[in-house]
């Protein structure tokens, strides 16, 4: 007897999940939602369930394919505002998006019948999408699979034949060859590709310092998209180093007591041993003093400390080198590594230098350029962790561009000349400059856009005369026969001098070319 099928009892649907997506459907997925593709024919394409598709797109993309299909449209519409004249197939060739998906995202109705569209043109791919033309249901969906990222063989693969009987299927059976669909996907991949990377860009200069999981729900990328697209620009957002740590909250009281114990243990006063015996203490480093108390040497005056006045600093306070920090950081040409830092400070007349930067807010004072990065991302991402009076110093708008009224760099150099003499080593004036409070020989270069030699000899000094390279053994003699002819004894010691001034091979050409200073000099003396 047979039974009516009404008659079957069914079975209770399944409470397990479906099948999560494989990594490389994951990026498949994403890739064809950001083409206006829905779950439903996102899973067709794929082969995978729908809930599937719209869970794998929601872990990379917070709020799914609704997120994304919204943040499209508003991309869309801004550019229909910004080219009034222009029609939305053209936004085709600007996103990447077939103009059907364009159309049904910013919801306006189709103005004519779907035609077939010679391959190139806006469109072309919309009729692959409608199946138009094609022999039977295998045609269209091998049509439709290969213009939106399958292969050959993945395609032959779900009907069970081969990749060529694939190519076949779609030259004759369809009215695309499989050349066409390939080349117009890849000009629909290469647009979309640079349109994601100039909203990326365009979100990240206008989002200085916002973390990137606030980009999915802007712009409906995945943060992994994200950190391709910026490039070295992730920086900015997500620094390699470790997020700092919360500021610890400790009265100006609790950091006297610190420093006047740190004192007591271990009789020093500078800001490495502070720093130092402060992360053995679980304390607030140096910069949290520095910071609260304006400067270091406050700080130390509040706990009672004496100091040692050194030498007289430039004429940045440690304010101005964290604006300069903070700007840098947040400039679209700068960055937070530190040599973007000290290339962007360089470009910039008036702006500190790098190395004044990290001598003062790092170096020696016991910090590090992780550490000064991670305070000046913290202070523009989360202000409120900090003393809101220091915040609103460093974060006022500087004129980098104009230098103050400095001294001629020249006036420096005559100075030392004056002190030193008229043969001044860059070693010797920077000795002299760090006890005078002058600024370095490299600022004096920079400020100038002059070499040392050509600073020392327009203020009237006496630059070494430029060294010849690879002398001859003979031609180091003829120099070893006049130095011997001067200084009879021989002596290495007198050599260096009398080299210096003669622009004479040195002592250790002289013991290259000969193998010892004795030999040199005993054949040097029988010429």
């Amino acid at each position: 007897m047979s039974i009516d099928a009404h008659d079957v009892p069914l079975a209770p649907a399944s409470a397990v999940p479906h099948p999560q997506l494989t990594e490389m459907e994951v990026h498949r997925a994403l890739d064809l939602a950001q083409q206006g593709f829905v779950p439903s024919e996102i899973g067709e394409l794929l082969d995978v369930y729908p809930d599937s598709v719209e869970t794998a797109i929601e872990e990379a993309v917070p709020g799914g394919t609704a997120a994304i299909a919204a943040a499209l449209r508003r991309r869309l519409r801004a550019w229909r505002r910004e080219h009034e004249d222009s029609a939305w197939w053209e936004a085709e060739a600007v996103f990447g998006i077939p103009h059907a998906h364009v159309l049904r995202l910013v919801r306006v109705p189709r103005d004519q019948e779907l035609g077939i569209v010679a391959p190139g043109e806006p469109g072309y791919l919309d009729t692959v999408l409608a199946g138009i033309g094609c022999k039977d249901l295998r045609a269209t969906r091998s049509a439709r699979l290969y213009a939106f990222g399958a292969t050959l063989q993945e395609i032959g693969d779900l009907f069970g034949v081969t990749r060529e009987r694939i190519r076949q299927i779609l030259s004759r059976d369809t009215p695309w060859s499989s050349t066409d669909l390939s080349a117009a996907a890849k000009v629909l991949a290469r647009a979309r590709r640079a349109e994601h990377e100039s909203v990326a860009e365009l979100w990240s200069l206008s989002n200085p310092v916002a973390p990137l999981d606030e980009a999915p729900a802007a712009l409906g990328l995945s943060v992994e998209q994200m950190r391709q697209l910026l490039g070295r620009r992730r920086s900015r957002h997500e620094p390699a180093f470790g997020a700092p740590r919360e500021a610890t909250r400790r009265t100006e009281e609790e950091i006297i007591e610190d420093l006047r114990a740190f004192h007591a243990e271990t009789g020093r006063t500078t800001c490495q041993a502070f720093t130092d015996w402060a992360r053995e203490h679980d304390v607030p480093g140096h910069q949290t003093a520095a910071i609260r108390f304006g400067t270091w040497n406050e700080a130390l005056k509040a706990a009672g400390l004496s100091t040692d006045k050194g030498a007289p600093r430039s004429s940045f306070r440690d304010d101005d080198l964290w604006a300069a920090v903070i700007t840098a950081v947040q400039a679209p040409d700068g960055g937070t590594t530190f040599r973007a830092v000290e290339e962007w400070l360089a470009r910039h007349p008036a702006a500190p230098s790098g190395a004044l930067v990290r001598q003062r807010l790092c170096g020696h004072e016991g910090g590090s350029w992780t550490e000064t990065v991670a305070t000046a991302l913290a202070v523009l991402h989360t202000p409120e962790g900090f003393d809101p009076a220091w915040v609103e110093e460093i974060t006022a708008p500087r004129d980098w561009e104009t230098p103050t009224d400095d001294p001629d760099p020249l006036d420096h150099v005559r100075a030392a000349i004056d002190a030193l003499g008229p043969r001044i080593t860059t070693s010797r004036y920077r000795a002299w400059a760090r006890a005078e409070g002058r600024p370095t020989f490299m600022t004096l270069q920079r400020r100038s856009g002059k070499l040392w030699s050509e600073l020392l000899a327009e203020a009237g000094g006496e630059p070494n005369a430029p060294k010849v390279k690879n002398r001859s053994r003979a031609e180091v003699g003829e120099y070893m026969t006049r130095f011997l002819a001067e200084y009879p004894e021989g002596s290495s010691t007198d050599y260096g001098t009398w080299s210096r001034a003669n622009a004479a091979p040195s002592r250790s050409t002289v013991v290259d070319r000969f193998g010892t200073w004795n030999v040199a000099v005993e054949s040097c003396r029988a010429r």
